[in-house]
């Protein structure tokens, strides 16, 4: 689910970027169609016409989708649900904290130069940079060495670098003395050949640049705390694993310093690996998907062959789930946040928080130090619930600041970004995605009437679009067309809402989110050998060390026992602001 940079827009138009190759329909390095690539029959159209194969059309899809966009802006009448404290339009099963581990799950399998949308086609600038996914590249990412920037000298006399660099946050009132001040991502002030300055004259310098491995992880205020927060978990990790090691002299601390940095790299992806398989997928798949996938050997579907160059470990990630169904987070985000016990934040001003936007008041202040039982059910907290997941978008991610317009229809926003980048994918229609899973799945497709029946489906849609027309004062032939070849993602939305009443992922969304996610997480050598958390522990450590250095560490399986690990080993329990 990724909020994309203003800066991905500024100056850049939709017919100047476009760049196809010979192959109008050739797939981007390191992206894939799910369950193989469609045949022009098969791929999604508008109005009859293949995107792909009609660029002189892209005009009128453009318009289509930005009807289709307004639409979508009529609120959803959703249903009350058993927690009568909660909103009808809250996900009591979902607290937001799990929005934005989606982003940056997001960020951990996807990073493209330009946005497909922004681009008009595939080319180049949309080819996707991760080659081993769900490694935390987007924390890490290359190393000490490759990326010193984001790692802090762990001595003065040498450039050992073995923990993430933090940043003081800053005080808006009188620091008190019990004050915890390094709970910000690491922030700089850096020379512009321009000339341009946005300091506050006398008061404040300009601190423009986010030290961060991925700079999509300063997107936003609670982006880049929850950054912050695995930072400090890989931090305290290294503390745990120096305290278990032997003097070696002189000459082995710099050895010492990278075997260190690997294995507490190692425990905080098996971490991350146990929370994504034991709590996110539980809380957003379909139940019967999810007990279809998460158990020790699930029969996965979508097995790619070896990689268009035939390298080893090339993984490619379907344009299906990049640009189709994992774009459901964006739904999910709400219109405010409770930060902490004082501070209540809009969706508006929350986004407008990095250095991108906002360098002048960076670093953070106490007011944006997210307490984490506001994000996450901690020992009964009441947290901000994320939204329900349907076919509408909070007000906020309508921001003309941060998602300006970039095309002739001026429409600004990131739902009709999402919209336009799936129509030119060149991705499977749902009908056509549909059948083929029933051929492989028959009893998959044969769970959902809305999946299994094409004239209900149809009817279905048809009903949507009409019951709120004004609002994208969308055509008969609009209707038409998006009833018969609706787009993924927009599909994925209403199936959700009409499935699970928004609470959870429908079947369609739930099988490509697993087949993706749970398939990513079977690749990794180190999570097929290991086990148990326990027994994957033992492995990393004595990959470099004689003695399990990681034992200590109690079995972590969902992020509030994640945040409540963190917040004793970087010693936070007494934070001011409160960390927990």
């Amino acid at each position: 689910m990724t909020v994309q940079n203003v800066a991905d827009t500024l100056t850049l138009r939709a017919s100047e970027l476009t760049a196809h190759d010979s192959n109008p329909a050739a797939v981007p390095s390191g992206f894939r169609h799910f369950l193989g690539t469609p045949s022009p029959s098969q791929r999604f159209r508008a109005f009859g016409v293949d995107p792909i194969s009609s660029p002189s059309d892209h005009a009128r899809l453009r318009g289509l989708m930005h009807r289709l966009s307004r639409r979508m802006d009529a609120a959803i009448k959703w249903p009350p649900h058993q927690v009568r404290s909660a909103e009808h339009w809250e996900n009591p099963l979902i607290p937001s904290g799990y929005t934005y581990l989606l982003q940056f799950i997001a960020h951990d399998l996807v990073h493209s130069a330009i946005p497909l949308s922004v681009a008009g086609g595939l080319g180049r600038g949309t080819t996707n940079a991760r080659r081993t996914p769900l490694r935390l590249e987007t924390l890490y990412g290359s190393g000490p060495v490759g990326s010193p920037h984001i790692y802090a000298l762990d001595a003065p006399n040498d450039d050992r670098r073995t923990k993430l660099r933090l940043g003081r946050m800053r005080w808006k009132e009188n620091e008190p003395a019990s004050g915890c001040p390094f709970r910000d991502i690491a922030r700089a002030q850096a020379e512009n050949v321009t000339g341009v300055d946005r300091s506050i004259a006398g008061i404040r310098v300009a601190l423009t640049e986010a030290l961060v491995a991925d700079p999509r992880n300063d997107d936003h205020a609670v982006m880049s705390q929850l950054t912050a927060l695995f930072a400090l978990l890989h931090n305290g990790l290294v503390d745990i694993i120096r305290h278990h090691e032997g003097n070696a002299g002189p000459n082995g601390q710099f050895g010492a310093a990278y075997k260190r940095f690997l294995c507490a790299r190692g425990a905080l992806t098996a971490i991350y690996h146990n929370v994504i398989r034991n709590d996110l997928m539980r809380r957003i798949l379909h139940p019967a998907i999810h007990a279809n996938y998460s158990g020790s050997a699930p029969d996965f579907i979508d097995r790619p062959g070896p990689s268009r160059n035939g390298a080893i470990g090339d993984w490619e990630i379907p344009l299906e789930f990049s640009h189709g169904a994992f774009r459901f987070g964006h739904a999910m985000v709400r219109p405010e946040y409770q930060i902490n016990d004082l501070s209540l934040h809009d969706l508006n001003n929350t986004l407008e928080k990095s250095s991108m936007n906002d360098p002048a008041n960076m670093p953070l202040d106490e007011t944006w130090m997210v307490q984490w039982s506001r994000f996450f059910e901690i020992n009964g907290s009441r947290p901000n619930f994320s939204r329900r997941i349907g076919p509408h978008l909070s007000d906020g991610l309508g921001n003309d600041q941060i998602f300006p317009a970039f095309d002739e229809t001026e429409r600004v926003g990131l739902l009709y970004r999402d919209l336009l980048g799936a129509s030119l994918a060149g991705m499977w229609s749902v009908d056509a995605l549909i059948a083929e899973i029933g051929t492989r799945r028959p009893h998959f497709i044969a769970m959902s009437r809305l999946l299994a029946d094409r004239a209900y489906r149809v009817d279905q849609l048809r009903e949507w679009f009409v019951s709120a027309r004004a609002y994208g004062a969308l055509t008969d032939e609009d209707i038409e067309t998006l009833s018969n070849d609706p787009p993924l993602p927009f599909f994925i939305l209403f199936e959700a809402m009409q499935q699970t009443d928004g609470l959870q992922l429908g079947l369609l969304g739930s099988i490509i989110v697993s087949e993706v996610i749970f398939g990513a997480l079977a690749s990794d050598p180190q999570s097929v050998l290991g086990g148990s958390l326990a027994d994957q522990f033992d492995i990393v450590s004595r990959e470099l060390y004689l003695a399990n250095v990681l034992q200590e560490i109690p079995d972590i399986s969902n992020m509030a026992q994640l945040v409540e690990f963190t917040t004793e080993i970087a010693e936070l329990r007494q934070a001011v602001p409160a960390f927990l």
